[in-house]
Formats: structure tokens, sequence, C-alpha cells
């Protein structure tokens, strides 16, 4: 377990132990355990168990109001260029106390890089939105890196169709849509804090969350834009496709018009009527050839004014 000191006049956070005391009224601790560490604690917080199962399920963002504490969980698709991984911690905010519960070493990097800053007046509602704003700090970048992926992917595409071009369109949607299902639920976190926490927001932080709150909806409405980008892409997709059918039938219906002629010739002299007379005729070979001939030029050369080949 690690323990940090956050001054809520000055905002400085530092790295402290147990022994350290606390200035009431001024000073504010921030725990740090994983689950069995949390589990583990005698002292009493109420309605932990209700946390606990929360971490032990853990789907979804969400935040909790109490009439004495304030809890709730993170699940974070951390993007980066490459891949997507999701993250998650859970909170518990009471008085003077944060406690954050994590598995991986995430959060305390996240507050070690805090220790060298100055917040100024500062609360553990600003320092939890701190954290919150740090995971959305290349959301934009990552977005806008999607986005002309996309754009790529639509240019090739006119050109030329890729094998795998429903995979990659699926990838792609799924994930537009965990993105999707965590901006919703981040915007629904900072409407419930604005709305019902312990004691009321400051002026300060009140502006700070909604700050927050506009922030999570600008990418939400980004998302948005790029799943609406994949439906067209998508629907392009298909459109090509389709057009690449109506040529191969029309091409196949030409060929067939061509060659129709040709085999009714071709059935009409193999019927081997002993009276036909054109089996006397010592030039009927090379006739029959030439008008077989004749009738293909003709046709070519009409469905050429008509732009079908």
């Amino acid at each position: 377990m690690k323990q940090f000191c956050l001054n809520q006049k000055s905002g400085i956070l530092h790295e402290t132990d147990k022994q350290e005391k606390l200035v009431p009224g001024e000073d504010a601790a921030v725990l740090l355990m994983n689950l069995q560490e949390f589990k583990n604690m005698k002292e009493q917080y109420f309605h932990k168990s209700n946390l606990i199962h929360s971490l032990e399920s853990l789907q979804y963002c969400k935040i909790e109001n109490f009439s004495d504490c304030t809890q709730g969980t993170m699940m974070i698709p951390k993007v980066s260029i490459k891949k997507m991984e999701l993250f998650t911690f859970g909170y518990y905010l009471r008085e003077n106390i944060l406690i954050i519960i994590e598995e991986k070493e995430n959060i305390e990097k996240i507050l070690q890089d805090m220790t060298n800053d100055s917040f100024g007046e500062c609360s553990l509602y600003q320092l939890l939105l701190f954290i919150f704003e740090y995971f959305l700090k290349d959301d934009v970048i990552y977005l806008q890196h999607i986005e002309k992926q996309l754009e790529s992917l639509e240019e090739h595409l006119l050109k030329e169709i890729p094998e795998n071009i429903y995979e990659i369109l699926m990838e792609y949607r799924k994930k537009m849509s965990i993105l999707h299902s965590y901006y919703e639920q981040l915007m629904n976190v900072g409407d419930t804090v604005q709305d019902k926490v312990i004691k009321p927001l400051s002026a300060q932080e009140q502006i700070a969350w909604q700050r927050f709150s506009n922030r999570v909806e600008r990418l939400h409405n980004h998302v948005e834009m790029l799943r609406e980008y994949l439906i067209q892409i998508r629907e392009l997709y298909q459109a090509m496709i389709g057009e690449k059918q109506n040529k191969v039938m029309t091409f196949l219906t030409i060929v067939t018009t061509i060659f129709m002629p040709l085999t009714l010739i071709a059935g009409w002299y193999g019927m081997n009527f002993p009276n036909m007379p054109e089996f006397a005729y010592p030039y009927a070979y090379l006739i029959v050839i030439t008008i077989s001939i004749l009738i293909i030029i003709l046709e070519i050369i009409y469905f050429k004014h008509k732009k079908m080949i």
C-alpha cells in the first residue's frame, strides 16, 4: 500500500508514510492499494462491501453517492496508436480520504508525476478529476489518427477492394463501440458528481467538472462522427461490390448474346436433313463462316455504340 498527502490549500501532493501526521482541515490522505488490501482494512468504511462487489464484477465506469461517501469504478480503454487495452480501478472518497484500488501501478505513476506540480487550492474531488482527465489527454490525437486511417482506407477502396475489408471494418467498429460506451459513461459520471455529492461543490470545482463533461461530450461526438464514417465506407464497399457484379453480369450477357445466333446456325445445320441444298453447294462452308464472322462484328459494333463494352 502506498500513501500520499495532499495539501488542499497549496495543492501540493507528496508521498508519505503512516507515521506522518496530517494537518486536520488542511491535509488529505490518498491511499493506493489492491483489492485484497482493501478487503483486509480494519477501519470501518461504510458501503465497503458494495464497492468490493462492483470491483469483483467490474464492467463499466460508474459513480455512486451515499450520505457519507462517494465511490465508483472505472474501466478505461487505454488507447495508443498500435493497440487498445482496458485498465480498471476503483475509488472510495470520504471526508479527507481518497482510496484508489488497482491491481497495477498506473495510478501510482500518475500521482508520482503530480508530485512535481502545484495545483493551487485543490480538493480530493479535484484530484480525482485530474486522474480522470489524465486518461483523456491523448484521446483526441488517437481519434484523429483513426480518422486518417479511415480516409486512407476509403482512398484505397476506390482503387482496389482489400480482401479482408470486412475484418478491417469490424475491428474499427469494435473500437468505436468501446469508446462510445466509455464516453457515454463518463458523461454520466460528470453529471452525477455535479448533481449529487456528499457536500456541495465549490464554484471552482463546479466549473472544473463542467469543463470535464464538455470535453467528454466533444470526444463522444467525434466517435459518433467516426461511426457514421464507418457506415459510409461500408456502403461504398457494398456499392462497389454491386457495381463489380453488374459488370460481370453485363459481360456474361454480352457473350451469351454474341454466340446465340451462332448457336442457332450450328443447331440449324446440325439437323442433317437429307434434302438441305446447302450441303451440296461447294462454297456453303465458307459462306457460313463469313456470315458468322459478320454477325459477331455487327454485334460488337452495336454493343460498343451502346457503350456496353
